[in-house]
């Protein structure tokens, strides 16, 4: 376990995470006043996910969410581009992630600052963290949504909390295993929130989690429960 002590070193952490902000703020801007076509609900989840990926999640917004020239379109230009750009199963299923894993992944690591500050066993974090996370994605996120695809408010909670119920499992699955598995071999217990370990480990457990979670919102697409960037 010796090859993850990287998460834990300042200087990685630091870069890792000073690309993320900046990339975060960018990618904000850019949804907001260029690459005006990406849904809302994405708007919202792609900075947290370039928060947390930094370098990863900026490549991620530039191959499966940014056309080439969109700068340069009208806006009829951009919503038609757009529509062409994300209609492949492949970037329906990453936009499906990246909603998926940015709401649950700002539920769970804020959750996880809070318990760490707090005498508790990994059980009891562990399904905190999935509480929070769950109710995250589910209220906030995912309803926001179905409610944008003219759902009634009872219609879109069914369908968020569906789609929500398989997609954070799985990115929890890959969470737990960071936390269990690989952390404490690493760096002894569960690392505080006021450490460079906690942020390296936090981050790396979301990537796990959204690598699982990938397949599963593959499934979603197809059985129509999810839409991905449309």
């Amino acid at each position: 376990m010796e090859f993850f002590a990287f998460l834990a070193d300042p200087w990685f952490v630091t870069s890792w995470y000073f690309i993320g902000v900046g990339g975060a703020g960018w990618a904000l801007y850019d949804m907001l006043f260029v690459n005006t076509a990406v849904n809302p609900p994405l708007k919202a989840a792609w900075p947290i996910i370039i928060f947390f990926f930094s370098v990863l999640g900026l490549a991620f917004y530039f191959w499966t969410c940014r056309p080439s020239g969109v700068g340069d379109m009208t806006e009829k230009e951009k919503k038609e581009k757009h529509k062409e750009y994300v209609d492949n199963t492949f970037y329906k299923t990453n936009g499906a992630l990246i909603h998926c894993v940015g709401g649950d992944g700002l539920g769970i690591v804020t959750a996880m600052i809070v318990l760490r500050l707090s005498n508790v066993t990994f059980w009891q974090e562990f399904w905190v963290e999935y509480a929070v996370g769950f109710a995250f994605g589910w209220i906030i996120f995912q309803l926001w949504a179905f409610l944008l695809q003219d759902n009634d408010i009872l219609t879109a909670l069914f369908k968020a909390f569906r789609a929500e119920f398989f997609s954070m499992a799985s990115v929890m699955i890959g969470m737990g295993l960071v936390m269990a598995q690989i952390t404490p071999r690493v760096v002894g217990a569960a690392p505080p929130p006021d450490t460079f370990a906690f942020w390296g480990f936090a981050s790396f457990g979301l990537l796990v989690g959204a690598i699982l979670t990938f397949p599963v919102n593959y499934a979603l697409i197809k059985l129509g429960w999810k839409h991905g960037m449309s």
